[in-house]
């Protein structure tokens, strides 16, 4: 499937990849699961106590009635998402557009310049 930049589903960020999801779920980047899996166990954790915490804030925002409570709850959910956005740019996305070259005869090859 080639990809469409007016067609109704989002690319998985990675270039190599060319799995796609529907765009109503997925408006701006993803990345896919089989690429997700692919990322060291260390960052897939992080990003997904990121995910953890945010959710579990969105439960306690959605119980709460008092609203100087609910601004402050509001409040630590966005310094998580900030996290998390952080966390994309910085940490994920990096690694799966631009990754390392891999050790061995082609990585050798590539250094010496053959």
């Amino acid at each position: 499937m080639a990809r469409l930049v007016g067609s109704d589903r989002t690319p998985c960020i990675n270039p190599r990849c060319r799995r796609t999801a529907p765009r109503d779920k997925f408006p701006g980047e993803m990345i896919c699961g089989k690429c997700f899996r692919s990322l060291p166990a260390p960052a897939r954790n992080r990003h997904r106590r990121f995910w953890r915490e945010i959710r579990k804030w969105n439960r306690r925002i959605a119980r709460t009635g008092d609203a100087f409570r609910r601004e402050r709850m509001e409040a630590i959910r966005r310094g998580w998402i900030n996290r998390l956005c952080w966390h994309w740019d910085t940490v994920l996305k990096p690694m799966v557009t631009n990754p390392s070259k891999p050790e061995g005869l082609d990585g050798f090859l590539a250094e010496v310049g053959l």
